[in-house]
C-alpha cells in the first residue's frame, strides 16, 4: 500500500482514542506470552500521569535475553552525551554473541491501576547505517522494537511496534512496521506501513493505545511526523501469573546472522497515562477528576468508551451521590428510599436512596414546597452550602459575610456567608477576575475540584 495514502502530515498530535476497559477479562480470553521473563528491577517512587526523561537514568534500566531459542548476545546498556538531543540519551547495544540473538532493554515504572489510556513518545536512532532487507549481504539491523506495557493482577496489556528490516516467513514486505499480537502465531503483524528508517539520525516516534473491553487497542502511531490513526482489531492480553503490577517501557534490538554489533539510542522518552478519554492530561481539572475516580466517588458518565463529561452540568440528584460518597467513601450505600421524604422523589427514582439520606443527614431541606427538584442543575452558590453542611454537619453556620472576598458576592446576597467560608477553607478561589459566579451552574469538572478540596480526597 502506498505510504502517502496512509499518512497525513500534521503539526499537532491528533486527538487520542476514546475507548477503554468496560469489563474484566476472563482467563480463557488471555494468551500466554513466553517472551517475558524477569522485569525485576526496583520501581521508582512517585507514580505520575506524565513520566518524562525516562532515558536519563541507565541504572534504572535492565536487559534480558529473548527466550525464543535464538541464542545469547553480548550487549551493553549505558547513558551517553553523544548522540543526544538534550545532553543525555540511553544507549542499548548488541556487541556480539550468537547469531540472530536479541537484547531487550527495559525500565519498570510504578503501577497506575486506574489508567486506561497510554502514550509512549521518544526519539531514536541507530548506528551504524544498515542496508534494507539483506541487500548485498546480511543487513546489520534485522529489527528494532519499541513497547509500553501495563501489568494488572496477572494480566499484561502490551502495545509494541517493530521496525522490521528483513523479510521472514510471516512477512515479505520489509522494510516495514509491524504491531505486536501475542495471540497470532506470527506475533508481529503488518498494518500497511512501509516507511523505512535510515541510520545515524533522530526519528521521533509516538505510540498510543488503550484498554477496550479488557482487550488491547492500538489507536495511533507516528514516526518522523507521519501520522496514522490505527484500525487494528482488538487483541487479547497476555496472562502472566505472579508478575507484580507495574508499567514498563522497552526497546529491543534483533541481531543478524553474524550478530554484527550495532547500537540504538533513545532520547526524550516519556510515558503518559490517563483515565478518561475526554479528560487528557492537559485538561485543567485532570488531577482532581482522576483523584475523584481513584477515591471511588465516580466512575465517569460512560464506561465504553470511558468518559467523564467534564463540561456537563451537575444535577441535584447527581450531587447527592457525589456528596455522600465524598463524605463516607466509595463503599458507602445509603438505606433504601421510602419515597415519602420529597414529593418529586418516588422510591424507585434515580438516586432516591442518596437524596433521602442527604436529607436525613441535614445537608438539604429540598428546593421548596416539599420537593427536591432532582433534575435541576445546581448553582455554585448552592454548592457552597451543600459542601459546608456535608463537611461540618447540619448545625454548622458560617461567620457573617464581609462582602470583600468576591466582587459579585456582596453582603446580603444569597449564600454569601457560605461562599466566603468556602474560600477561607481553600476550596475555591472563584471563577476569575475576583468573582465567584454564584449563579453559574456547577460543571462536573468543577464538582471534582470542590469535592477533592472540601473532603481532602487523596
Amino acid at each position: 500500500m502506498n505510504t502517502s495514502n496512509i499518512f497525513i502530515r500534521v503539526i499537532v498530535l491528533m486527538a487520542l482514542s476514546m475507548s477503554m476497559l468496560a469489563m474484566a477479562t476472563t482467563p480463557s480470553e488471555i494468551q500466554t506470552d513466553t517472551r517475558q521473563t524477569n522485569y525485576s528491577l526496583p520501581l521508582p517512587d512517585g507514580p505520575s500521569s506524565i513520566q518524562s526523561g525516562l532515558d536519563e537514568e541507565a541504572s534504572m534500566w535492565e536487559g534480558y535475553i529473548d527466550v525464543d531459542g535464538q541464542g545469547t548476545p553480548t550487549w551493553e546498556l549505558n547513558n551517553v552525551s553523544d548522540p543526544s538531543l538534550d545532553g543525555k540519551s540511553l544507549r542499548c547495544a548488541i556487541t556480539g554473541g550468537d547469531p540472530n540473538s536479541n537484547i531487550h532493554c527495559y525500565r519498570n515504572l510504578n503501577p497506575k491501576p486506574s489508567s486506561h489510556f497510554f502514550s509512549l513518545s521518544l526519539q531514536f536512532q541507530y548506528r551504524p547505517t544498515s542496508t534494507y532487507n539483506n541487500a548485498g549481504g546480511p543487513s546489520i539491523v534485522q529489527a528494532i522494537e519499541f513497547s509500553m506495557s501495563k501489568w494488572d493482577q496477572g494480566v499484561r496489556y502490551e502495545w509494541a511496534m517493530q521496525w522490521n528490516n528483513v523479510n521472514n516467513s510471516c512477512d515479505a514486505g520489509a522494510p516495514n512496521w509491524l504491531y505486536w499480537n501475542p495471540a497470532d502465531p506470527c506475533k508481529w503483524m503488518d498494518f500497511g506501513n512501509s516507511y523505512s528508517i535510515d541510520g545515524e539520525r533522530w526519528h521521533p516516534l509516538v505510540l498510543n493505545g488503550d484498554i477496550l473491553n479488557g482487550q488491547v487497542h492500538y489507536s495511533y502511531f507516528s514516526v518522523d511526523g507521519l501520522e496514522q490513526q490505527l484500525n487494528i482489531p482488538l487483541i487479547a492480553p497476555a496472562f502472566e501469573s505472579g508478575v507484580s503490577d507495574k508499567l514498563a517501557v522497552a526497546v529491543q534490538l534483533d541481531g543478524n546472522s553474524t550478530e554484527t554489533p550495532y547500537e540504538v539510542f533513545i532520547d526524550q522518552v516519556t510515558l503518559t497515562t490517563w483515565v478518561f478519554g475526554d479528560v487528557p492530561v492537559s485538561h485543567w481539572a485532570n488531577d482532581y477528576i482522576e483523584r475523584l475516580y481513584d477515591a471511588g466517588v465516580t466512575s465517569g458518565c460512560s464506561t465504553s468508551p470511558p468518559n467523564y463529561c467534564p463540561d456537563a452540568t451537575v444535577t441535584r440528584a447527581q450531587m447527592a451521590i457525589f456528596i455522600l460518597r465524598g463524605l463516607h467513601g466509595s463503599t458507602y450505600t445509603p438505606p433504601s428510599a421510602s419515597g415519602t421524604v420529597f414529593g418529586d422523589v418516588p422510591a424507585d427514582s434515580f438516586a432516591a436512596d442518596w437524596i433521602e439520606q442527604l436529607a436525613a443527614e441535614g445537608v438539604t431541606g429540598g428546593c421548596g414546597d416539599g420537593n427536591y427538584c432532582p433534575d435541576a442543575t445546581i448553582t455554585r452558590a448552592q454548592m457552597a452550602i451543600f459542601l459546608l453542611r456535608g463537611k461540618y454537619g447540619s448545625t454548622y453556620m458560617p461567620p457573617a459575610a464581609t462582602g470583600t472576598i468576591f466582587s459579585d458576592v456582596p453582603i446580603g446576597s444569597f449564600a454569601a456567608p457560605w461562599i466566603e467560608q468556602l474560600a477561607r477553607d481553600g476550596v475555591t478561589s472563584g471563577c476569575g477576575d475576583g468573582n465567584y459566579c454564584p449563579e453559574n451552574s456547577v460543571t462536573r469538572a468543577e464538582m471534582a475540584v470542590f469535592l477533592v478540596r472540601a473532603f481532602n480526597l487523596p
